[in-house]
């Protein structure tokens, strides 16, 4: 973000320096994946979208239209949100950059504010993907490593109490970022490897959840095997430790097809690369703007901007889309309750506004501004991973730096800064208590549950395969979703306490339903499948209720 503000200002043109700047900023907020090729998807698709947001928002200027121009984007973009962290990133950066250059506008052609935001995202993408000659494969090599540990630590002999239901999780954790990175990025050595390694993680997960322990032999083996996929060195030709049992014989095939995988499908989840094909994926997006949640969402996201727009230009604030841009970064739906982190926003806010006070009424040469630029630019991703509300101050003196070096004095435009994110994040908040996206969560976590029991149920039935992975990956997602709306203000101390003990005894059911040692015995089956489905059957009444 330097080098293009710092170049205008030698050139005696800023603005255009600024909008190089910004751009470069809306790619860094979508460098979030770890692996290259799913970096390419998640920082290339969103520049192309913010392209078509600046370009909508100056071809609407001066227009009747304009007033309802973000709203509309709001709605599209709240929409797009929900098909997944790709989605969300790329409606981030089309409401972002339509704001941006709303309120900056250039003179000249209507293609060249796009033009230079675009040139400044893909100086970004282009420095993220440069190390890919280098350390290709190390992304998904390390996820590979973590499941292949956490299969070894749900082995431990402790794996039946608490610290083994962590590591449980854990385990499924890791493996739904595998198989999400995999699936999206496609890579080949996931494509390979996460089959066997999905049925290890079955027969592991199920075996700790009943306590049945593995030898410390086989649990080094697979720690070992870890730090071997971890350095990228080739498989080992030394011999597996002998199986002391029906367990452990079972463990080692499933471990031998994780660590060194044949041609074709795999173990017991040999159908996880069919499941990710192109046509699914577009079945996929369709039931996605089918659905008319996902039009709520979009409803929620243009209502907040029309109410923050609205605030804004009532008071007559300065730079209104100050206003707007918080909403943008509040109203995210794949990164937590709105609430909390409308709070941690502003809170963020006022801290940064408070830093770059001090720096502005000591300001000297642009000089100094752009190192002070330099320095908070940089912290934007380094304390992404710290908490919100870090991440959040260096934004405010990341904005305010660039508008003091684009020729509009800093220092006055202070409070109307914090003004604007006040009004932003209580916009934010009122449209998403207006429309209850809480209760909509609440749906979402017994809708995942419901799916986990009936996929228990099938991978029980005798004809079909048995696929334990795929109820392990919905119990991840029905935790995550908890997890976001956990701590809005209508889930109370009592609701929480009551959904954290239906997922465990969902997660209990499904582990002792697909555990090994289960007897091979028809009426045991039919009993637990009828359990299931009564079970899977209580939980859509649930999610049905009014």
């Amino acid at each position: 973000m330097t080098a293009p503000a710092g170049l205008g200002l030698w050139a005696g043109r800023p603005a255009e320096g600024v909008m190089v700047a910004m751009g470069a900023l809306s790619a860094v907020l979508t460098d979030v994946a770890a692996a290259y090729r799913h970096r390419a998807i998640t920082m290339l698709l969103p520049q192309l979208l913010g392209v078509v947001g600046a370009f909508a928002a100056l071809t609407a200027a001066g227009r009747a239209g304009e007033p309802y121009l973000l709203p509309a984007l709001g709605v599209a973009a709240g929409v797009l949100a929900r098909l997944g962290p790709e989605g969300s990133l790329g409606a981030m950066v089309l409401l972002m950059d339509a704001a941006v250059a709303r309120d900056l506008p250039l003179p000249g052609p209507l293609w060249l504010p796009p033009a230079l935001m675009l040139l400044g995202g893909l100086s970004v993408v282009v420095l993220a993907l440069a190390g890919r000659p280098f350390f290709r494969g190390r992304a998904e090599r390390a996820l590979l490593a973590r499941c292949l540990a956490g299969c070894a630590a749900v082995l431990e002999p402790d794996a039946a109490g608490p610290a083994g239901t962590a590591r449980r999780r854990a385990l499924h954790d890791a493996l739904e970022q595998a198989r999400h990175t995999g699936a999206v990025g496609g890579s080949a050595l996931l494509a390979r490897h996460l089959p066997g390694l999905l049925a290890l993680a079955e027969t592991a997960s199920s075996a700790g959840a009943r306590g049945l322990a593995a030898g410390p032999a086989l649990r080094g083996r697979l720690r070992a095997e870890a730090e071997r996929v971890a350095a990228g060195r080739p498989a080992s030709d030394g011999a597996w430790p002998p199986a002391c049992g029906p367990l452990e014989a079972r463990l080692l095939r499933a471990a031998r097809s994780a660590v060194t995988p044949g041609p074709g499908p795999v173990g017991s989840a040999g159908g996880w690369a069919g499941q990710h094909r192109p046509g699914r994926r577009r079945a996929a997006a369709r039931a996605v703007l089918a659905d008319p949640q996902s039009w709520l969402c979009g409803l929620r996201v243009g209502l907040a901007l029309l109410l923050a727009g609205a605030a804004a230009a009532y008071w007559e604030l300065p730079h209104p889309y100050w206003a707007v841009l918080n909403v943008v970064f509040v109203c995210r739906p794949d990164v937590g309750p709105v609430t909390g982190r409308a709070l941690e926003r502003f809170c963020g806010t006022a801290l940064g506004l408070l830093c770059s006070g001090l720096v502005l009424a000591c300001a000297g040469p642009d000089g100094a501004l752009l190192a002070v630029l330099a320095l908070a630019a940089g912290l934007v991703p380094a304390l992404s991973g710290t908490g919100y509300l870090y991440q959040a101050a260096a934004l405010a003196t990341v904005v305010l730096m660039v508008t003091q070096l684009a020729g509009d004095p800093g220092l006055p435009l202070l409070l109307p800064n914090l003004a604007c994110c006040a009004i932003g994040c209580l916009a934010a908040v009122l449209a998403c208590e207006l429309l209850g996206p809480h209760r909509h969560r609440q749906l979402a976590v017994a809708r995942r549950l419901a799916d986990a029991v009936e996929q228990t149920a099938l991978a029980l039935a005798p004809p079909h395969p048995r696929d334990g992975a795929a109820p392990h990956l919905q119990l991840a997602s029905a935790r995550a979703e908890f997890e976001r709306a956990r701590r809005e203000p209508p889930w109370r101390q009592g609701a929480t306490a009551r959904w954290a003990a239906l997922i465990d005894e969902v997660e209990r059911t499904v582990d002792t339903a697909l555990a090994p040692a289960v007897p091979a015995d028809h009426h045991h089956f039919d009993a637990t499948r009828h359990h299931l489905h009564r079970l899977a059957a209580d939980l859509h009444r649930l999610a049905a209720r009014p």
